[in-house]
């Protein structure tokens, strides 16, 4: 018999799935990346156009600062999976690091069990907001609500997709990843 962990397994079964995966995987962060960097650099751009047309033109633009606002939302959820693919959010891992091979296996799968539930939970939840979102628009564009409200379900799937990713890795491999990617003895992942 075969076990998932063992390098007859990865021999067999895992190259193709799994480069497969990694190319479709290479092919959302540089989506999601891109999409960061083109709401960021407008956000930047309607927020500064805003302040020069109303304090050195004393014009002011209908709306700049509610798109900008709208963009920052979707920076936000957006970024928030980038970080986790960097290892960026704030944890408290003296203890874990303190435990056993076997118990960080063990602590990495119930984390992974209650994030995924917390994170399936406010996935679900976002779907009524984006019910509630049709029926409304914006205040000062007129944009369907539906358009910023869907930076929820979105950036909390990609968010999810990263998290899973991250404590997979903690569960079946032994090599811990460090934030540059590569395993405590150098090697590039």
């Amino acid at each position: 018999m075969i076990r998932l962990n063992s390098p007859a397994y990865r021999e067999l079964i895992m190259p193709p799935l799994m480069q497969w995966a990694e190319r479709l995987l290479q092919c959302v962060r540089l989506l999601i990346s891109a999409c960061v960097i083109v709401l960021f650099a407008y956000m930047v751009i309607a927020i500064l156009t805003l302040v020069a047309g109303r304090y050195i033109f004393d014009f002011s633009i209908a709306g700049a600062a509610e798109s900008a606002t709208f963009a920052q939302i979707w920076v936000i959820f957006l970024a928030a999976g980038l970080a986790m693919r960097e290892r960026l959010h704030i944890g408290v891992d003296i203890l874990y690091e303190a435990l056993p091979d076997i118990l960080k296996r063990v602590t990495a799968l119930l984390i992974l069990v209650l994030g995924s539930w917390f994170l399936w939970l406010a996935i679900l939840g976002s779907q009524r907001l984006l019910q509630i979102g049709q029926m409304q628009t914006s205040s000062a564009l007129g944009i369907p609500m539906w358009i910023p409200y869907l930076s929820l379900p979105v950036g909390l799937g990609y968010f999810f997709l990263e998290f899973l990713i991250a404590y997979l890795k903690k569960i079946f491999f032994k090599t811990p990843i460090d934030n540059a990617g590569k395993d405590k003895k150098g090697a590039t992942s």
